[in-house]
């Protein structure tokens, strides 16, 4: 007899969720994993989806925003970003949010990611936009501070963990990949995507 006759084949039997508050639920899930017979206990977060903004700015900088984060007890330099609110887009999340949290006008938008936004503890999923902004920085949000980078210091603001969120890092990827935002890239006289380039004066 073969394993997969003598086991089920995984999957979940129960799930079974709580609220905690406005914008966190515990979710218990039960399971019958590869290989066993007998259903496991698990737990995870569910929440509203995340969605996270590349935004370069017509001057050719990018934006990153400083906020306080009290989970961590610290402040953090992160891309323009929030919670998909229910029943909205995430494109339209993605503009709110960046004009919320910078004060800049979104003057065009392209989809970047669509994933999970981890695999073994969060249910939600994370979206990845690229944007072209115009405006003078200043969000209308109390403790968010927006301001404009070089594009060819991004890079190192990623590896000496400046910015430190890891869908962050990946949109630079992704946006530097992405065949519209090179075009973009070009009609704005900056040529390849900037940030794509080594930052020789941060290289050892």
């Amino acid at each position: 007899m073969s394993s997969s006759e003598q086991h089920p084949a995984p999957r979940v039997i129960d799930r079974v969720t709580k609220a905690i508050s406005p914008w966190v639920r515990v979710e218990t899930v039960t399971a019958i994993m590869p290989g066993a017979s007998e259903p496991e206990i698990y737990h995870a977060l569910a929440q509203a989806d995340y969605v996270h903004v590349l935004c370069l700015h017509v001057s050719g900088n990018l934006v990153v925003v400083r906020q306080y984060r009290p989970i961590l007890d610290q402040w953090t330099v992160e891309l323009p970003g929030g919670l998909r609110d229910e029943g909205e887009s995430p494109a339209d999340t993605a503009r709110r949010e960046v004009e919320e949290e910078t004060g800049l006008t979104v003057k065009s938008l392209i989809p970047l990611m669509e994933n999970f936004a981890d695999i073994g503890r969060l249910t939600n999923k994370a979206f990845g936009f690229f944007a072209v902004v115009d405006g003078k920085p200043g969000s209308a949000e109390i403790g968010v501070e927006a301001s404009l980078v070089p594009c060819d210091r991004i890079g190192a603001m990623a590896a000496d963990g400046t910015l430190a969120v890891p869908a962050h890092i990946g949109l630079l990827y992704l946006a530097g990949r992405h065949e519209g935002v090179r075009r973009i890239c070009v009609e704005l006289g900056l040529g390849e995507p900037p940030w794509m380039l080594i930052d020789r004066a941060a290289s050892p």
